[in-house]
């Protein structure tokens, strides 16, 4: 089953945290350089040119180092694998939610998939499908104020997996709408890591397939939440 939730912290994660730290800290080197250059009254100042750049720089420098730091400590813990609730938390890229007995056929009506994603602005990312039906759909939302992917997928099994790459004081077991749900919170003092939750819209049954419905955004678990609720239809 191919989606974006089975892809963990690997080296394309890293290397997003490492870019986006890398703007910040070159964003904040010019913010400083203009302040520092503007009166109280909007007019330029005279000032030495090394000091202000040095100061900026030195400041963001501490937060690259604190959000350094702050990744060290994360991977020092063991990653937890084993059962929390109706979650089976397994290795990076071996759940299998859906097991698809034959040659997958293609699903072509994704609008009329019960998985169908209805949010503004969502683009289709990545999809599954299995002798004809979608298994699992992706999709990013550009409009949201940070990286945003959500999804919507298929399970068999009685417990659904999930490849959650973070040590066990990261993943809380919560409600979202009434369903259970597990949360993957950021790591503490980074504030471009990622977070996310999956919720167990519905669970599997010999009528139906069960559903999972998850959002994944930049340290704002809260936005991931209203997402899976906007699109589980839950009254806010």
């Amino acid at each position: 089953m191919k989606s974006f939730l089975g892809r963990s912290w690997d080296a394309a994660s890293w290397r997003l945290v490492a870019g986006v730290a890398g703007i910040l800290l070159a964003a904040g080197i010019a913010l400083g350089v203009y302040l520092a250059t503007q009166g109280g009254d909007g007019t330029s100042e005279a000032q030495e040119p090394d000091q202000p750049t040095a100061t900026a720089a030195a400041g963001q420098g501490d937060f690259v180092e604190r959000l350094e730091q702050a990744l060290a400590a994360d991977r020092a813990k063991p990653r937890f694998r084993g059962e929390l609730g109706d979650f089976a938390i397994v290795d990076p890229n071996t759940s299998n939610n859906y097991p698809c007995p034959e040659r997958a056929q293609p699903a072509t009506d994704i609008a009329h998939s019960e998985l169908y994603i209805s949010l503004p602005g969502a683009v289709v990312d990545m999809v599954s499908y299995c002798q004809g039906i979608f298994t699992s759909i992706t999709a990013l939302v550009p409009a949201a104020p940070s990286e945003t992917i959500v999804g919507r997928g298929y399970f068999l099994a009685p417990r659904l997996e999930l490849n959650a790459e973070a040590p066990e004081d990261r993943l809380k077991l919560i409600t979202v709408g009434g369903k259970p749900a597990l949360a993957e919170v950021p790591i503490p003092d980074c504030m471009v890591c990622p977070s996310q939750v999956v919720v167990i819209e519905r669970f599997p049954s010999e009528a139906a397939p069960g559903i999972f419905t998850w959002a994944r955004t930049t340290n704002d678990l809260d936005k991931a939440i209203a997402l899976v609720e906007q699109i589980m239809g839950v009254q806010q």
